[in-house]
């Protein structure tokens, strides 16, 4: 018998469990034994390159005789599987000829080039074997796998642009854009990180109740777009777990119109960037229509959302977030003076709208109108001596010292005829003449002077507040909160 029937392998046989690889085995080389000469009558198998481990016999049969030669290397091959000499990550090499693979019952198939046989139970589990029809038959290359949802995670460089980025990448804008949750319309900075999908496309994230046919469906998509893609892993029972995300392949969904007017269209977000930005220090900072606390509300802002930083006034930034705009006073966020200096000094903000507050806390003791036989055009608040007195409004000081009929006082202008009056102070003011004071501004203190020339007259501590527009005194309570 020649021994050229070993030596030669046509197939590598796949990764299977131990035990199981260490009975195939035994048994494969058992049948090698019996049909010998069938390996020799048979023709030469090409060699397969990427083998790693051969079941070769040269060695034996050259010092021993050929049955007693082949015996002696059954015994070792059956020993060295026994004992377990073979580590989890080898794959086998076995020589089989068409006439042996008939004997063994194999079934032949022809794959993109290649013979395949596929070997039923030999004992415990099934071993694939595969041979080259011609040396010359190219390699089948196998499809790269994709490891994720994500081909890249890129971090954002100062003069990239999103519509640069997702034409390098292959991808629609609005697939980069869904996948970082640019819609929220936080600020892009230099060294964001940003997913990159593999195709165009959007992340979801699964909720209470819902199926991967159902998503299918919401999205218009083929369900095998969403089964099969690699990213998603998932098992033949197309099970979704809530809170999980996966990704939905050639899913489209809308920008938000707001936001995207805001970004100047598809053009203005394709060619948007790295920006000067600010971060929110903390929950519910006030975002409002101009530079101060005069003016109102617009919302809160949550702590951590980025701002795009476009203008300054004094201490306050205007900012941008989606189609939010307004202003917040600097301290609130956090930020470089480097970029707060880059910003350009506005003016461009709509005044403050009237905001009263309570002058004084304490006690009312006089109301507005008739009294004592005449008429009083005010409204007197009692409280102890050195009660803090503050400006019931935005406004310009007029007057402050002492005053005609008042003793100390303070008199504010707020424009469009409307100015109060603060008497009867303990001390100076607190302000002088020509001084812009803000709503709840510290202004004086509460006390007991008047001046008996000028007509006044005071019975204990308190404030005398009037109201005046157009120069008639007005009920106070008709504007204090």
């Amino acid at each position: 018998m020649s021994t050229e029937m070993v030596g030669h392998p046509l197939a590598r046989v796949i990764r299977w469990n131990l035990r199981a690889r260490r009975v195939a085995l035994a048994r494969l080389a058992l049948l090698q034994a019996r049909f010998g000469r069938e390996y020799a009558d048979g023709p030469r198998p090409p060699v397969v390159p990427d083998a790693r481990v051969f079941l070769d016999l040269r060695r034996v049969l050259a010092c021993f005789s050929v049955r007693l030669g082949m015996h002696f290397g059954l015994v070792a091959i059956v020993a060295a599987v026994l004992l377990g000499d073979f580590d989890g990550s080898w794959s086998r090499q076995v020589a089989l000829t068409p006439r042996v693979a008939d004997r063994l019952a194999l079934t032949r198939d022809t794959r993109g080039g290649e013979i395949v046989y596929e070997v039923g139970p030999i004992g415990i589990g099934p071993i694939a074997l595969a041979a080259r029809a011609s040396p010359l038959a190219p390699a089948l290359q196998r499809p790269r796998e994709l490891a994720g949802s994500y081909q890249a995670l890129h971090q954002l460089q100062a003069g990239e642009t999103l519509g640069a980025l997702a034409h390098r990448y292959g991808i629609s804008l609005e697939s980069l854009i869904w996948a970082n949750g640019l819609q929220n319309g936080d600020a892009l900075v230099v060294g964001q990180i940003l997913r990159v999908p593999h195709i165009s496309g959007l992340p979801h994230v699964v909720g209470a109740g819902e199926t991967v046919k159902a998503l299918a469906e919401q999205y218009a998509v083929p369900l095998e777009a969403i089964a099969t893609f690699p990213g998603n892993s998932l098992d033949n029972e197309l099970q979704v777990l809530p809170g999980v995300e996966i990704f939905i392949p050639g899913a489209t969904r809308p920008l938000p119109p707001a936001w995207l007017q805001a970004m100047g269209g598809m053009e203005g977000l394709a060619a948007r960037g790295a920006e000067l930005a600010g971060v929110v220090r903390a929950d519910e900072t006030n975002l409002r229509t101009g530079p101060s606390t005069d003016h109102p509300r617009v919302a809160y802002l949550a702590a951590g959302r980025r701002l795009v930083l476009r203008a300054r006034h004094a201490d306050w930034v205007q900012v941008q977030l989606g189609a939010l705009q307004g202003w917040v006073r600097s301290d609130l966020l956090i930020l470089s003076e480097e970029h707060v200096a880059q910003l350009p000094e506005t003016s461009d903000f709509p005044p403050a709208p009237p905001r009263w507050v309570w002058p004084a806390r304490g006690t009312l003791t006089s109301g507005f109108g008739a009294r004592w036989g005449g008429f009083h055009n005010g409204i007197d608040i009692a409280n102890r001596a050195w009660s803090p007195i503050v400006a019931a409004r935005s406004g310009i000081v007029r007057e402050a010292g002492w005053c005609s009929g008042y003793g100390y006082c303070v008199k504010l202008a707020h424009g469009g005829g409307v100015e109060t009056i603060y008497g009867h102070l303990i001390d100076r003011p607190t302000v002088s003449r020509g001084d812009e004071v803000a709503a709840g501004e510290l202004i004086g203190y509460m006390g007991s002077t008047y001046d008996r020339a000028g007509g006044g007259y005071s019975t204990g501590v308190h404030l005398h507040f009037t109201v005046l527009v157009n120069g008639k005194a007005v009920n106070p309570l008709r504007v204090l909160p």
